[in-house]
């Protein structure tokens, strides 16, 4: 398995930390910042980061590449980036997540994906996209982790698959985020049995119960969910895809919390970890 940071991680970094709510208003903070003339000096500072914070794989969050903003010649430099700071791509979160989406702006998010090396784009899917994911997916060579977010249990998830067209599934499956099983009250680790057959990434997400019905995100030591049982039960399974460690604070700069969760999963994985 291997560990990587993905960079939603900085979803705040752009904003100050400033205790944000908006998602959204964070995030076009951040593709405003990244898509333009300063975007390799951005990019370096970012890689620069997730190398420093112990990892040598990277989960690039859309929103710091955007295959629909960034041209060309930003693509070129981000794969020269990456390369300088030796971080290899496990995943992408760009996708198809636009109800009803062009061919050719999907055909941008595959060839994205292609050139940086990205095996899997984990995130969202609208089901309108369900025939484009599967058709690009097989000529490209990458496959589609849907995430769970409004899904309440694994079985929804597994419904879903088990609607579309025979070999679909070849290409599309499952990016866990554990964090909204945490919310949801699911038991993580019985998530993990039960989307075993169609899991292609994880998003290993801790969270903790806050004031008014929200759940922060936060180190693997902190939070409800049993971490190392997940990790162990990933071990028994002989999954083989990415671990991306996931936390997304809204008033502070998550690197170390990050780099300390990185180095517990080392451990709970033992020789199941590569770097």
């Amino acid at each position: 398995m291997h560990v990587s940071f993905i960079t939603a991680d900085y979803v705040a970094r752009e904003i100050g930390y400033r205790g944000w709510t908006d998602w959204g208003a964070a995030d076009r903070a951040t593709r405003d910042a990244f898509h333009g003339p300063n975007f390799a000096q951005k990019f370096d500072e970012l890689c620069g980061l997730v190398k420093r914070a112990g990892f040598s794989n990277i989960d690039i969050w859309v929103a710091h590449l955007d295959p629909l903003r960034a041209t060309d010649a930003m693509v070129d430099q981000a794969i020269d980036i990456l390369g300088r700071h030796g971080l290899r791509v496990v995943a992408y979160t760009a996708g198809l997540g636009r109800p009803n989406m062009e061919r050719p702006d999907a055909e941008r998010v595959y060839r994205v994906a292609k050139k940086i090396g990205a095996p899997v784009l984990g995130v969202g899917l609208n089901p309108t996209n369900e025939k484009l994911a599967y058709e690009l997916g097989k000529e490209h060579g990458i496959r589609y982790a849907i995430e769970n977010h409004p899904e309440k249990t694994p079985q929804e998830l597994i419904d879903r698959l088990g609607r579309m067209p025979s070999g679909y599934t070849d290409v599309i499956g499952v990016a866990q985020d554990t964090g909204f099983w945490g919310m949801f009250g699911y038991d993580a680790v019985k998530a993990t049995e039960e989307l075993k057959d169609v899991l292609f990434h994880m998003h290993l997400k801790q969270v903790k119960r806050g004031e008014d019905g929200h759940w922060p995100t936060c180190a693997y030591d902190e939070g409800v969910l049993d971490m190392a049982a997940i990790a162990r039960k990933l071990v028994e399974l002989g999954y083989d895809g990415a671990v991306s460690v996931e936390h997304e604070p809204q008033g502070d700069d998550p690197t170390d919390a990050v780099a300390r969760s990185g180095k517990l999963l080392r451990g709970w994985l033992g020789s199941a970890a590569r770097s």
